[in-house]
């Protein structure tokens, strides 16, 4: 007998739910990637013209990364380019005019730069390489374009070129790496910051290319930035450069007379700082301070007195950029619970200017970030960002979720994924493991040459403090992490096989001799900075790798790559499913062919999510 289905032949069908719609004694979950991933914008970096009236920011607002320009006072806005391609960081020529941008093929991070018309119109090309053209900065003059480049020997030096385009020309020379540029004022010269993490410095090159290192303290880091958006450290009239320098342990903000070479220190104190920015009277510095992964826009005088919070101190500001006329910031914000707002703040009052919320959340499925503390194996506090679902709503059990960097932070902002693991009745804990950012130059130094070893330990005791304190059984633990985090949880599975019921590892690596000789260049100086080189190191490398003891890894594993990951190789992916499943592993893998090392896309962000959530579920089904 033929089998019969309600809906042949008719118009309109109802859907079944989504197997994560409905869960354990009918919890229902609204919140899925599927449902608003495409209501909740992603912004990005920003910049205000001259005259302070428009805004250019960089959004995904439906399936790809694109730039919009805003009239402040009108609201109105309308995007500068279209493309199939990313379109990211754009930056007003002096003259408001013009803008700037930076373009890649599907995530491959080798950007080029191009100029269009503030109003709209055609984009001119003004690098064309097969190499990486970032980070464009105009002259103060609007003459020309300052930008980074590897296309010497995949090494990350300053370049300059005609704001027409034309022959670039090489300012520095150096194997540290440039991060970070921001021109002087009289447009002679340009600051910027080197290095990976080791004895960063900040430096001056001028126009002829005579450089010099001008803040360079020994055993530190220090940088003219520290963190997203384009730096803006000059006094107006060019004689000081503020940076940031852990000198003292901790990132403090420091003025630098260029002319004497005099440091005086503006804030100094337990919490590491960045970003300072130069107001346009010259008579206040703004900065960022994350106290314990709350970070909060401020201001001090240039004396170093009369300092006051500008965002709220819970939650994340970041890409601070003061405003022309000097009265007030403007700044991203967000909290785990409320997603990106471009803020313009003045005085006492604030006014959001773009809402990244596009449709009513349903908080009722969310959890906000508690931050605990736990002992892991040699007695030291681990912080850690945990979320509970509400007790109706929750599946009995747990994730670990390492962050990735590894020198980086879970900070007390918009992560999307952590609301939709929750909304599934996840408890899910978020350790800020060592040599992580955010605690000083003492912690993040305590993994040299051990990324792999006791930061892993921080991980697992992460997930046995989940165990013993209830929040799941010894058999409804698992972990899904990305890049390092990613990483992370493949070696986790190795080294403790009896704690875990499921991972999902999204763009790892996971042989450090192949990683270390298939990564773009910056990361390849980090690894062996941190690390050591694979000529002399093999032994510590092998000790490290994932892939040499998959016969230890019991669970199931969800792997993900991405074709034009540039940081993790996406054969570093392939090969551990290979191998997995030649031992009869329970393997899963999901690989991205027009994407890099994290899907831009919306389409691909939702595969991305709802693959992982479906993995989880299976194996950790409600219980």
């Amino acid at each position: 007998m033929a089998s019969w289905n309600a809906c042949n032949g008719m118009a309109f069908c109802p859907r079944r739910p989504s197997p994560h719609s409905l869960g354990f004694m009918g919890r229902k979950v609204t919140f899925t990637p599927e449902r608003f991933l495409k209501k909740i914008w992603q912004l990005g970096n920003f910049d205000v013209s001259p005259d302070g009236r428009r805004l250019a920011y960089s959004a995904n607002k439906g399936e790809q990364w694109s730039v919009y320009v805003l009239n402040i006072r009108t609201k109105r806005e309308k995007p500068l380019l279209r493309s199939d391609q990313s379109i990211l960081h754009p930056e007003f020529s002096p003259d408001g005019q013009w803008l700037a941008v930076q373009s890649d093929f599907e995530g491959d991070e080798n950007f080029n730069i191009y100029v269009t018309p503030a109003a709209g119109g055609t984009a001119r090309k003004i690098t064309d390489t097969t190499w990486d053209s970032a980070s464009p900065r105009w002259s103060p003059d609007g003459k020309r374009i300052a930008f980074t480049s590897n296309r010497d020997g995949d090494r990350d030096n300053v370049f300059v070129v005609e704001a027409t385009g034309g022959e670039t020309k090489q300012l520095t020379n150096v194997d540290d790496i440039v991060t970070e540029i921001a021109w002087r004022p009289d447009g002679q010269s340009i600051a910027f910051s080197a290095g990976v993490g080791l004895h960063d410095y900040v430096g001056l090159v001028d126009l002829a290319g005579l450089m010099q290192k001008v803040v360079d303290f020994p055993d530190s880091e220090s940088s003219i930035g520290g963190d997203l958006g384009a730096p803006k450290p000059w006094s107006p009239d060019g004689r000081e450069l503020a940076f940031v320098s852990n000198v003292h342990d901790h990132l403090d903000i420091g003025v630098l007379d260029i002319g004497t070479r005099r440091v005086r220190w503006l804030v100094k104190n337990e919490w590491d700082k960045s970003r300072p920015l130069w107001s346009p009277n010259g008579k206040s510095i703004a900065f960022l301070e994350n106290r314990d992964g709350n970070i909060q826009l401020k201001t001090v005088s240039t004396a170093g007195k009369s300092s006051r919070g500008i965002s709220r101190p819970n939650g994340t500001a970041s890409h601070a950029l003061w405003q022309p006329n000097g009265r007030g910031l403007f700044f991203l914000y967000s909290t785990f619970t409320t997603p990106d707002r471009l803020v313009a703040a003045s005085g006492k009052s604030g006014r959001i200017l773009v809402n990244s919320l596009r449709a009513k959340l349903p908080v009722g499925e969310f959890a906000d970030g508690k931050l605990v503390r736990y002992r892991t194996f040699d007695g030291r506090p681990i912080p850690a960002w945990l979320f509970v679902p509400p007790k109706n709503r929750s599946r009995h059990a747990a994730l670990v979720s390492p962050h990735g960097g590894p020198e980086a932070q879970t900070v007390n902002e918009w992560i999307i994924k952590y609301q939709f693991l929750v909304a599934q009745g996840f408890t899910v804990l978020a350790p800020n493991y060592r040599g992580g950012t955010g605690y000083g130059r003492a912690w993040r130094r305590l993994s040299d040459h051990d990324l792999g070893g006791a930061d892993m330990l921080d991980i697992i005791a992460g997930g046995r403090w989940l165990v013993k304190n209830g929040h799941c059984a010894p058999d409804r633990l698992g972990a899904i992490g990305t890049s390092y985090g990613g990483y992370s949880v493949a070696h986790v599975l190795e080294k403790a096989p009896d704690l875990w019921a499921v991972g999902v590892s999204i763009v790892g690596y996971f042989n450090w001799m192949t990683a270390t000789t298939n990564e773009r260049g910056y990361l390849q100086r980090y690894d062996r900075q941190k690390m050591g080189h694979p000529d002399t190191d093999a032994d510590l490398f092998r000790k490290y790798s994932p892939i040499y003891f998959l016969d230890s890894i019991r669970a199931p594993v969800l792997f993900t790559g991405g074709a034009h990951d540039p940081r993790c190789p996406v054969t570093e992916a392939r090969a551990m499913v290979e191998e997995m499943r030649k031992m009869g592993k329970t393997v899963d893998y999901l690989e991205f062919p027009d994407e890099g090392h994290s899907p831009r896309k919306t389409s691909n962000q939702i595969r991305l999510h709802e693959r992982s959530i479906g993995w989880l579920t299976r194996y950790l089904p409600d219980a």
